[in-house]
């Protein structure tokens, strides 16, 4: 199973064992919109907070994913409006390092 669906399934079952193991621990998340950072337990305790259920996503789609980087497409509607979200991780050691977003808001 490729990491962007071991990811998909941790996050989804709100895992926190899974997706700990698949986070490397110098983890960082940055959101270009807000300028926002978090390291690796910060950003599993922000998806523990029930963030997800307040978010929902259509279209979700791997555009490509190496041993090195995975890049995804989705459009969420949430507290932030609804936005064309490109999302970027970078892997090493089979272990997500570092995850950016880029979103595009969209009119409704």
């Amino acid at each position: 199973m490729s990491l962007f669906n071991k990811w998909w399934d941790a996050a989804n079952s709100l895992d926190r064992f899974k997706m700990a193991e698949l986070l490397d621990d110098s983890f960082i998340f940055i959101r270009h919109n807000t300028g926002g950072k978090m390291n690796k337990d910060e950003f599993i305790d922000y998806l523990m907070t029930g963030i997800r259920d307040q978010v929902t996503a259509e279209g979700r789609r791997l555009i490509y994913e190496n041993d090195q980087i995975i890049v995804s497409h989705s459009v969420l509607d949430g507290p932030m409006g609804k936005n064309a979200v490109m999302l970027v991780r970078l892997v090493k050691d089979g272990k997500i390092t570092r995850m950016e977003t880029g979103s595009t808001p969209l009119s409704v």
